[in-house]
This record gives structure tokens, sequence and C-alpha cells, in this order.
């Protein structure tokens, strides 16, 4: 039945894409085929099929495609090196890759050539100067465009590989640092020219050829200083091709893996794309607006080049991120052993054996055979028929850039055993929540931690369950507010017992609960302590009522701490039985209205509801129930209107004590101050508390790293809002985490209704280093009033980055002088006391601190307006 479901989920993509007709050229922002119409490119790149990387090789020390190569001609001679190469080039991607991209929704590949697969090295040339051109290269290609033409798909050409190798992180570009590179021998230059002409002499009048990758990711530091020869060589790659072929696409990437376009612009050729690469980074609505202006500013189109090796989260949201930026992408790899690409392919023991001798990890000895047998299993385990397709990668970048709906992952029955590490297909907050579902730069974070079965971002291991059922996997590293939905179908309303299957280490398992349809359906419930994390215990829980019909389980962690295996459903009874009760509280958007989740549907007529039945409290203030109704969305579902004001930060409860809501014959079950959940759309932060950088009110001006959880890339005039509930009037003292290299950052705190603000504070951060070493630096005391309202953080000068701020309540003495006030905080103070006298402006000053015998501990005199005294060896009491 699974085949089914992955044979409906293609069926469901497939009317995304359309046919694209003649040849691929540019149209201002847009790539547009023969008829005009704009196409987004959808692809692939090879990976180490023609070009192999040390990751992708797990090779180790022999990192680069040559210097594999070169070993394994030591382990097993030139003839059988050989003999795995053909191999190796006709298993690893074929027709049937194609076929299968194409029927997933891809509209493109982009092969990863090596230049040596087409013509000698500089060195090996027999002539020097000449070009000796080899078969295998133009072959492979040869077939690759007839694969791609027969399923209307484009090939985008991409030098990966350039004679001499272009960039000095060897392993991508195959550069030996023995030997001169691309950028260090205008023979390699001229042999690069001469092999763009022949391909695209070879491949001219080719429609299904999208375009010409110059050269991938270049990471080369020039004596230049700039990318002057970079602009050279691509002018003249251009040049040639242009000699044989005006039909498609030139398309340049940056210095510095791509990125970096500084003196490649204006474009030097009227079909011309910008390229870039993608990896580790946010993906935020701002996240590519630095090569969007690259665009804007030169009316050319975009490629993402290259992207990947990420979670299926990240995915998704950079390839909705460059949809929605009329942006086509390339993905990287097409297969590996690993489980964030479109084919999985499994490592055999002896190859593993073999690397880990290679690099002398392992002391044993192969026999020449065994090693070659070694690598010819890896080259077989490449065989499209023998890869396990990752359709949880496929839909991550096919359907739900495009999708909030969630499929089932497999088919389950409510009765069996539904296996938690079989969530449904997904959007992130949509399928699944989990703390960590991507990399987005910063210190390293799995995405899956048990780094197994998806690539998603719930935790998945194997598992070790010699009693109970499995499919071999279970979910772990629990924590709480994750969650996970499941998609059934019950044959009809009844009672069941839940059965959880769970193991943990702890004293005690996660706490959880169950919705359906979106409805609470049960209480909080607990999970038991195992004794160990494969462990493995059922624990069960009566009277769970799931309704009849297409369903969506949600199993929600209120807290962490178990390994789970699976859960189900047995015993099923009639629900007359069970208590018609109230489930869950809550209020969303606005705070408008509160919905009442209750056990049973609702059977009473819309016309007998009375709102007088109900009461709604916010902080212990009775507000009037304007109304009550049944939700449109579910029969389970009570909406109660109100003509009350609902903050974020409010104590809100609700009570029933009446008759007019009934299911059949059952009233339900009176409740006093139930408490409502809130979940508004405006949030106001609570004062005093700390706020994080990122949830601010309007950005103007800031840039954010880090996933977006801090900011940076100030200038003056920038800002940031956001909205407050203070408690209590008072002084509040600004704690800001901080990191910048600059001595004269200011920032001014201001507060006001949105529109107005006025200015209590400017800080002068003090540099703490560098960019990423965080310190938190406070400013003096400042008067806030109580309630609503908002603060800005405007940018007076210089660059800073933040993390977060906090306001925390503090005790400030105002003095009266017979020459004004001065201001003495913290007050009580441990480390440090601050005297300020800014409303005596050019006043000559003197303190003195005593003890209560009226000693001088110590004085300062001047006419500064701010005085900071150490007191940290100062003895606890009163001065």
């Amino acid at each position: 039945m699974k085949k089914k479901i992955n044979l409906l989920l293609l069926a469901i993509l497939l009317p995304l894409f359309a046919t694209a007709q003649g040849f691929l050229h540019t149209d201002g922002h847009n790539i547009v085929n023969g008829d005009g119409e704009s196409v987004i490119l959808r692809g692939i790149g090879t990976g180490n099929w023609m070009i192999m990387e040390g990751y992708l090789m797990k090779s180790g020390e022999y990192g680069t495609h040559t210097e594999f190569k070169n070993r394994l001609i030591e382990s097993i001679g030139v003839e059988k090196t050989d003999s795995f190469y053909n191999v190796w080039l006709d298993n690893h991607f074929t027709r049937a890759d194609v076929d299968s991209m194409k029927a997933w929704g891809f509209n493109s590949v982009r092969p990863a050539m090596h230049y040596k697969w087409f013509t000698l090295p500089i060195e090996e040339e027999p002539v020097a100067g000449e070009n000796t051109w080899l078969d295998k290269g133009f072959q492979l290609m040869d077939s690759l465009v007839v694969w791609a033409s027969d399923n209307e798909m484009y090939v985008i050409f991409d030098m990966h590989g350039a004679p001499g190798g272009q960039g000095a992180n060897k392993e991508i570009s195959d550069y030996d640092p023995t030997k001169p590179s691309l950028w260090e021998s205008q023979e390699n230059k001229d042999k690069t020219v001469a092999l763009w002409r022949k391909i695209a002499e070879r491949y001219a009048d080719e429609p299904w050829v999208g375009g010409y990758d110059l050269i991938n990711e270049t990471n080369w530091t020039f004596p230049e200083g700039n990318n002057s020869q970079m602009r050279e060589l691509f002018g003249d790659i251009t040049d040639a091709i242009r000699e044989v072929d005006t039909n498609h696409m030139i398309i340049i990437e940056g210095n510095s893996w791509a990125n970096d376009h500084s003196g490649l612009t204006p474009p030097w050729d009227d079909n011309f794309v910008y390229s870039f690469h993608k990896y580790w980074s946010g993906t935020g609505e701002g996240d590519l607006d630095w090569v969007i202006e690259l665009r804007d500013d030169y009316n050319v189109p975009l490629w993402l080049g290259e992207a990947g090796e990420n979670g299926n989260a990240w995915f998704t949201e950079t390839i909705s991120l460059s949809e929605r930026n009329n942006i086509g992408w390339s993905w990287w790899p097409v297969k590996k052993n690993d489980l964030n690409c479109v084919w999985f392919v499994d490592m055999p023991g002896n190859y593993d054996t073999l690397m880990k001798v290679w690099n002398d990890e392992l002391d044993v000895t192969m026999t020449e055979d065994e090693m070659f047998q070694a690598v010819l299993d890896w080259a077989e385990n490449h065989k499209i028929e023998n890869c396990e397709v990752k359709y949880d990668v496929i839909d991550a970048m096919i359907r739900q850039p495009h999708s909030n709906e969630t499929l089932p992952f497999t088919e389950h029955q409510l009765t069996e055993p539904i296996y938690f590490s079989d969530f449904d297909y997904g959007r992130k907050e949509y399928a699944y929540d989990d703390a960590d579902a991507g990399y987005y730069g910063g210190d390293w974070t799995a995405w899956n931690n048990g780094w197994s079965l998806r690539s998603d971002g719930v935790d998945i291991e194997t598992i070790d369950d010699e009693t109970g059922p499995t499919n071999g996997y279970n979910v772990g590293w629990t924590n709480d507010d994750e969650w996970m939905l499941y998609s059934l179908t019950a044959d009809s309303t009844a009672a069941y017992t839940l059965e959880v299957r769970s193991a943990t280490n702890n004293s005690s398992g996660c706490d959880f609960h169950l919705e359906i349809n979106g409805v609470v359906v049960s209480d909080v419930l607990s999970l038991p302590g195992t004794g160990g994390w494969q462990s493995w215990q059922n624990a069960t829980y009566e009277n769970i009522i799931v309704p009849e019909g297409d369903i969506k389980i949600k199993f929600y962690l209120d807290k962490g701490g178990s390994n789970l295996s699976y859960f189900n459903f047995i015993n099923p009874k009639s629900t007359e039985s069970v208590e018609f009760r109230t489930m869950a509280a809550k209020s969303f958007g606005s705070g408008d209205s509160i919905m009442i989740d209750l056990s049973k549907a609702v059977t009473s007529l819309p016309g007998d509801l009375l709102a007088s039945d109900f009461d709604i409290t916010v902080n212990g203030e009775s507000v009037g129930v304007t109304g009550v109704s049944i939700s449109s969305e579910s029969p389970y579902v009570l909406v109660l209107t109100h003509n009350g004001t609902i903050f974020s930060d409010n104590d809100v409860k609700v009570s029933y004590s009446g008759s007019s809501v009934q299911h059949e014959s059952q009233n339900l079950t009176a409740f006093t101050d139930y408490p409502v959940t809130l979940d508004l759309a405006i949030v106001y932060w609570s004062i005093p508390g700390l706020v994080q950088v990122e949830d601010y009110v309007e950005n103007f001006g800031f840039g954010f790293e880090n996933a977006g959880t801090t900011s940076g890339y100030t200038d003056p005039g920038d800002y940031l809002t956001y909205r407050i509930s203070v408690a209590d009037a008072g002084y509040y003292q600004i704690n800001y985490r901080v990191a910048t290299i600059r001595s004269n950052a200011k920032l001014i705190f201001q507060t006001g209704d949105g529109t107005d603000y006025t200015s209590l504070d400017t800080i002068t951060f003090t540099s703490t280093g560098g960019w990423s070493d965080w310190e938190t630096q406070s400013s003096k005391p400042i008067y806030l009033e109580s309630g609503y309202y908002f603060i800005k953080l405007l940018v007076l000068s210089s660059e800073h980055n933040l993390d977060w701020f906090e306001l925390e309540t503090t005790t400030a003495s105002v003095e009266k002088t017979e020459k004004g006030e001065l201001m003495i905080y913290p007050n009580p103070a441990s480390d440090y006391l601050m005297f300020d006298f800014s409303e005596n402006p050019e006043q000559s000053i003197s303190v003195s601190i005593m003890n209560t015998e009226g000693r001088v501990l110590n004085y300062v005199s001047g006419i500064n307006s701010e005085y900071r005294l150490d007191i940290s060896n100062y003895s606890e009491g009163l001065y």
C-alpha cells in the first residue's frame, strides 16, 4: 500500500510543471522558453558521477578525484582501475535516473563535469599547447542530452573540475597544490576556453540544453586583490562559445564558492544569468536580498545553481524563498550514502573496510581481488535499482514549497501499531514540530539526532526492542512542545483505550496529550519510567474518543523525556458511558473569541445555546459573553464571543453552569475557572523580562544571522520595534546581549505608541572583541509607566550585533540637592555603583561614600555627568 501512496503523491506533483519548448533564454529577470513562457528550473546536480569528492566517496585522506584514483591504482593496478571506472560511470547516473526525476517533478539536471573525461591535463599533452580530445566525456553527455530530451528536461552543463582546478578547496575541483592551478597557468586557461568551445559546438543546436555554467565555485585569492582574472577568462570563454553557439545561456558564478560577483559586472552578453550557491544559512524573507540586488541592478535572471546538504525543512524554506523571488534552483547531490538526498546509497561492508584500511583506521590485509570487488560493489550499489528512494526529501523539494497540506507517510490502521517515526509528509509546524529542523549557520546542530530513516526535524534512531512489534526505528531526543501528525481513517466513532510503547532512563517519561483534527481529545497524560532508553514498556489510557472519518492525530509532547516506538487504539466501545466534558479552551488571532474543545460533538440546536450559561474573566474581572455557537470547523468545538479585550499576557478563564450544551441526552459537565490558553497574533512581551531580538514588530534596516536569531549589519537610523506590557511603573535597568568590534556603537531606547516615540536612554557599547564574542552590557535605569505600548531600539552610530535585551527592576535613588538631581543606581548594588548628574551639566560635583560609622571609603569629584565606582570589595551592609 505504501507504493500506492507514493504514486498518488507523484500524480499530485506533475501538474505543477509545464512542458517547456524551444531554447531557454533570458528576458529581463526571467528565464523563458522558446514560446516566451517563464521557466523555473527545478533540478539536481549529478554529484560524484564524473568528479569524485572525498565526502561522497567516504575516502578520507584521498579526498580529490585524482587522489582517489591514484590510490586505487596503487591498490589494484591500472587495468582493474579502468574497469572500475567504466562500471562506475555506467551505473551512477542512467536513463532510469532521469526518467525518475521527471516523474517526480524535476525539469532539469546539472551534470558536474570533470575536464579529464574530455581532454588530457596540460602536463600529459603530447604536444604542449595542443588539446587531445577524449571520447568518454562527450559520450556521457551525448547520452544525458538524449535522456533529458526524451523527458523534455533541460541540461545545464557545469564545469565542476576545470583544467588545473579552480579552487583552493581542492576536493571540489580536483585541484593539486603541487601543480599550477587554473589561475596560475595560461595553458590551463587556454584549455578551458577550448573545451567550452568544443562543448558549445557539439550541442549548439540542442534545444534541451539549457545553458553553460562556465566554472563551478571558484574559491581563490588572486594576487590582484580582485576578480579581474575571472572576468577576463569568462569573457574569453563567452567569446569562444559565441563563435559556434548563439542559442544557449551563459551562466556566471562568482568567487568565494560562487557568491562574490564583484568585478564580474556588468553582464557582457545578452543571454546571461548570474548564479549563486546557498548552504547552511538563513531562509528568512530578506536572506536573498544581497543577490536580488544584483539582479535588479542589471536586469538579468538569477539561478540558485547549487544548494542542499541540510534538512527537509531547510530545503522547503529555501526553495519556497527562491521561487517566490522567481529564482530557479539545482540541488546537490543526486545520490549518496546519507539520508538527505533523493537516493540513498548503501555502503557495502567491504568498501567500508577498504576505506578504513586506506586511512589507517583498520589493520587488516585485503587482497587485490578483495579490494577490486569492494569498489565494484560500491559502484553496483549506485545503480538506481539498488538505491533507496527518499520520498520525504522529494516531497520537501517539490510539493511542500507550494502546499501546507500533510500526506500520510504510510497507510495506518487505527487498531494496529502506528509507529511514531511514520508521521506525515509535510512542512515543519504542519506535519511535525521539533526544536531543531535544519542547520542555519553558527554552531552545528543536527536536525535528526539519530540520523536515521528521514531528513525531517524529528529525531529518529534504530530501535532495540526484542519483544514488541517495530518498524526498526524509534523517535528519541524528545523535548517539550514537540509533536507529530498522523493521517488515517476511522471507520466509526468509538471510545478506545490508547496504548503507547515508550522507553526512558528518567524516573518518569513524557507528558503528552492527543489532538484529532485540531481538537484536544485527552487530558495531559504521563508515560512511565522504564529503566533505560531501550527498555520498552506499554502504557494504556482509557476513554479516548476517536471520531469517524478522515482524521489527523497529533501526538503533542507537553514535556519531553521518552523514546517513542508506537501507539495504537484498542478495545473500542460505545461513547455513551464516557463523560461529556471540556477538554481544552483557547483563543487565537485577535482574542475576540474563545474556542472550547469538547469530548463529544454538540447536538444542541444553535438557537438553544445560551450565552448566559457562560462567564469569561480576564485578570479576575468578568467580561460579557455576547454569543455562543458551534464551530463551522468541528461540532466538537464551541465558540464564545465577548465584549472584552484580551492581551497576550492576560490570565483568562472561562466557566459554564447551565444545561444548554448537550450531546444527544447528555448535558455538558459544568466547570469553573477553566484556564484559557492564549496564542494571539499580537504579542506583548512582559516587563520585567527578556525579549529576543528577533521577536520584533517592525524591522527597518537590521540584518539577521544564525537562523534569524541575532541581529547585525546596523547603520545609523536603523531600528527595531517591540510591543511590551509593563506590569508596574518604576525604574528598570536595560541589559543588552551584544557583540561588536566597535568602541562607539550607540543605541537609543525609546517608548511610544507605535508612531510617536520619546527617547529615554542612549547606551554606548564598548568593544567585546569580536562579532561573535557576546557580553551583557547595561544602561542606566529608566523610568517606565505601567501599561501596553511600544519600544524602539534606534541605531545612533556604528555597528553591533544583538542577541536579546532585558529589562529588570531596579531601585534608583533620586536625591534632591541644592544644585539639582542626583540619580544613584543600582540600589541595592553588589559590584558597582553609578552616580548620574546629567541634570546638572558642567557643574562641580563631589560625592563621598561612608560606612555607618562615618568613615569615608571612597570619594569622587569633578564636572563629569556620570561616575562609576567599583564596590566589589565592599562588605555587605548599609553605606
